[in-house]
């Protein structure tokens, strides 16, 4: 009779760990969705503005099953003004591409404290 109680906890905690299993393994594939969405923003936000369009383009990154593919795209507005967008996918099922829409702007030289 023991057995069959403990028979039943043990099925009853078996989909329970499923469960949990599968919830940890999505945090941690958004956490690297995040992490490249983060590095693209990063990047488009420290080079220089004359170099911007060197960063347009598309990348994956990979973590086992699971692909993150980032494009980030600079349109001119003006000689002083510079669009950036930036899009990243996943193939996690039901995940839908991050944007992130930003301006960056020439600087004005003199550069105080520099």
């Amino acid at each position: 009779m023991a057995v069959v109680i403990f028979s039943i906890v043990i099925l009853a905690l078996v989909g329970l760990s499923f469960r949990v299993a599968k919830y940890s393994t999505r945090a941690t594939d958004q956490a690297l969705g995040m992490a490249s969405l983060l590095a693209h923003v990063d990047r488009a936000a420290t080079v220089l503005f004359d170099s911007l369009p060197s960063i347009a383009g598309c990348d994956t990154t990979a973590s086992g099953l699971y692909r993150v593919a980032g494009c980030t795209t600079v349109t001119t507005i003006s000689t002083r003004l510079d669009s950036i967008q930036i899009v990243v996918t996943s193939s996690l099922p039901g995940a839908r591409p991050d944007t992130i829409n930003m301006e960056r702007g020439k600087a004005r030289r003199p550069v105080p404290m520099r």
